[in-house]
């Protein structure tokens, strides 16, 4: 890492007479990741008169997002530390910005940290996603947030979010033990302010969590509930509006030294597919909580998903393997647009291998197939999908 040493030395004086003050001195990083390989996918949607789509393409982040960021820390005395941390997200292929064009999409936070915690105040990833600094759920699997498509949290956990004008708060840890609470005042500026959408009011999708983390010796286990409080502004289907949603997530990891053992699960309700709403599609800018949500035709849906995996060391570099299951129906029963129920299940393997401290290698294999049962009277007729992957590059961090 590069790393940039800036001292301020405060100075009191008036007509030439001068008294020293105190020097502080700040520590300023940037840092950052370029990720960048081979991604071939076979989809086959299962559908009369629909080619099943064959693609190669060259693909940017797919175990870590590229990014760079500058971060830096100020001891202010008296025991307090106040730091920041702005992190853009960029397309490696392209050199395109992510998160929808925002300069700092992954993070944008400042906080002070002390022996009460840490609150920090800005966007980040929220407590129910692998996202950025506050994310808990990135150990629920050897996949973590990488590799679409494989057993990671974005393929069959709901959520996986980053939020704007987010606060959180995390407690010191003691004995192993660390707590967190988080809440948005409005998760994503960028489409509400231009649909009339007011920060703080029901308007604005809002988010609440509370977590914590256990960690002693090989031992690691995470809990998170949280709630997405939904604009009433959504476009959901008759134009009613949808109660919040609610999910719970629990799982952790147990290292044999031979080998690491993964296990988790999620209960979701009243999830919905994106923040799409009633005054405009704004698909560019909106967010997405579920990788299967499209099935339900902008109904809310609930359900659970289980992960299971394991990594180990292996000729040098580290062996992945995890299987998947989702299973999600609509939150309100069947209505007008008829019941839908789905049944998602996979695997992935992989392998990384590092070349140095600061870069490795990948492979990566996936599958999942989605059994998808709709009510005979929708045009759409029950079929099952399926999506293969195969993922090769490599990961360099500065």
């Amino acid at each position: 890492m590069f790393k940039k040493t800036i001292a301020a030395l405060a100075v009191a004086g008036a007509f030439g007479t001068m008294a020293a003050g105190a020097v502080y001195a700040a520590d300023v990083t940037l840092y950052g990741v370029v990720d960048l390989g081979l991604k071939y996918s076979h989809v086959d949607a299962d559908q009369s008169g629909v080619d099943a789509v064959d693609k190669l393409e060259m693909k940017s982040g797919s175990q870590s997002g590229s990014r760079f960021g500058i971060k830096g820390a100020e001891d202010v005395g008296n025991g307090l530390k106040v730091g920041f941390q702005l992190e853009n997200g960029f397309d490696a292929d392209t050199g395109s910005l992510g998160y929808n064009s925002r300069l700092f999409g992954r993070e944008a936070r400042v906080y002070l940290s002390g022996d009460f915690g840490e609150v920090a105040f800005g966007r980040m990833g929220t407590l129910g996603s692998g996202n950025g600094t506050y994310g808990l759920l990135g150990g629920m699997t050897p996949f973590g947030t990488s590799w679409g498509g494989s057993v990671e949290n974005g393929t069959y956990f709901v959520g996986n979010a980053r939020a704007d004008n987010t606060v959180t708060y995390k407690t010191p840890t003691f004995a192993g033990f660390t707590a967190y609470a988080q809440y948005s005042f409005d998760m994503n500026t960028k489409q509400d302010t231009p649909l009339g959408q007011t920060e703080g009011k029901a308007s604005a999708n809002r988010y609440y969590a509370l977590g914590a983390n256990y960690k002693v010796g090989s031992l690691d286990v995470t809990a998170v509930v949280d709630s997405y409080n939904w604009s009433n502004k959504l476009n959901t289907y008759g134009g009613s509006d949808v109660d919040d949603a609610l999910t719970v997530t629990l799982g952790g990891s147990y290292d044999f030294g031979v080998a690491k053992a993964y296990l988790s699960g999620q209960y979701f309700d009243n999830m919905l597919a994106n923040d799409a709403t009633a005054a405009a599609a704004q698909k560019d800018t909106m967010d997405t909580y579920a990788s299967f949500g499209n099935y339900f035709s902008g109904k809310a849906f609930k359900g659970y998903s289980v992960l299971a995996g394991m990594d180990a060391p292996v000729l040098g570099g580290k062996a992945l393997f995890a299987v998947g299951y989702t299973d999600a129906k609509d939150a309100d029963g069947s209505d007008a647009l008829g019941k839908t129920e789905l049944s998602r299940y996979g695997a992935s393997v992989g392998y990384t291998y590092d070349l140095s401290r600061r870069t490795n290698v990948y492979a990566v294999a996936a599958y999942y197939k989605d059994s998808v049962d709709k009510d005979a009277s929708l045009s759409h007729q029950d079929h099952d999908p399926s999506t293969a992957t195969i993922y090769a590059g490599i990961r360099h961090t500065f």
